[in-house]
């Protein structure tokens, strides 16, 4: 018995003292991750170091969308986008919080519909930076019940997904686009869907709610977009309308946008714009987003 007491106590030792090495290596790895187009890239870059006079918040129809150079030209102002696919309102909320640390934008933009739906998406690839992040630590300690907050001190835990993550991020390419991917390929013309189902989740309006008091107590201009896709929710285009009335946001609709529905080359699924397409996308909001800005001085 005292034998397997002693063995018992040595093996814990040891994994206590595995952890601290991966926290001691994972953190100095996640602090000093090079500016690359990968999600991981670009969930570090962003929630501690980016700084910017435009931030474009979204999942991947911000990322594939949103042509920062196109923007920043016709604006002369800087732009960064912090688009990660699968991502919903809640990351919107830490990467906001984040910013707001190191300097105070101009203009907030989100891209909306699929970021109001239910569960946290991809949001669990910000654990790595528990500890690291104060958002995302406030975040994860706010919301925790005690057996997740056990979990998190544990480096194991919090870094036991994120390999696959970081190989990727070796092979991807340097981020000169601001955060901005392309996607190359066309798959022609695609019918367009109309439905009429849509119901925010609580949590996830939540966070939003809070981007919008953010934005409105820090002076920070708002504007919502509903970029163009195949399958048009009429529910929730009415229920975003209405909401960017109700709390003074500047919405840009994109959906009925001729343009993009009588070419065959500009979509490259029934969600997300092409390259051409996006360019076309960005060109336009440009416009739209310079015309406020002159409005507003």
């Amino acid at each position: 018995m005292r034998a397997f007491f002693f063995k018992t106590i040595a093996v814990l030792g040891i994994v206590l003292l595995i952890d601290i090495i991966v926290g001691v290596v994972s953190d100095m790895v996640f602090l000093n991750l090079s500016d690359k187009i990968s999600q991981i890239g670009t969930i570090s870059q962003t929630l501690l170091r980016k700084k910017s006079d435009v931030v474009i918040l979204g999942a991947s129809g911000a990322k594939y969308q949103y042509n920062c150079k196109i923007l920043s030209d016709s604006l002369n102002l800087e732009v960064q986008n912090t688009g990660v696919k699968g991502m919903r309102a809640v990351y919107f909320d830490v990467v906001l919080q984040s910013y707001l640390e190191r300097c105070v934008p101009q203009m907030v933009v989100i891209d909306v519909i699929g970021e109001l739906d239910a569960g946290l998406g991809l949001f669990p690839r910000v654990k790595p930076f528990y500890g690291i992040n104060k958002p995302v630590t406030e975040y994860y300690d706010r919301e925790s019940d005690w057996q997740q907050k056990m979990k998190l001190k544990s480096s194991l835990y919090r870094y036991n997904e994120t390999l696959d993550l970081l190989v990727r991020h070796v092979f991807n390419d340097k981020n000169l686009t601001n955060g901005f991917a392309v996607k190359t390929t066309s798959t022609g013309r695609i019918d367009t869907v109309v439905v009429s189902q849509f119901c925010p989740d609580s949590i996830q309006l939540r966070h939003l709610n809070n981007v919008v008091n953010l934005c409105h107590h820090h002076h920070i201009q708002m504007v919502m977009v509903l970029s163009p896709r195949r399958v048009h929710n009429r529910a929730g285009e009415q229920w975003f309308t209405d909401y960017c009335k109700e709390n003074g946001i500047v919405l840009i609709n994109e959906l009925h946008v001729p343009v993009y529905y009588e070419r065959d080359d500009v979509f490259f699924d029934e969600s997300h714009l092409n390259g051409t397409g996006a360019d076309i996308f960005s060109a336009r909001i440009a416009s739209y987003l310079k015309a406020i800005l002159i409005n507003k001085e």
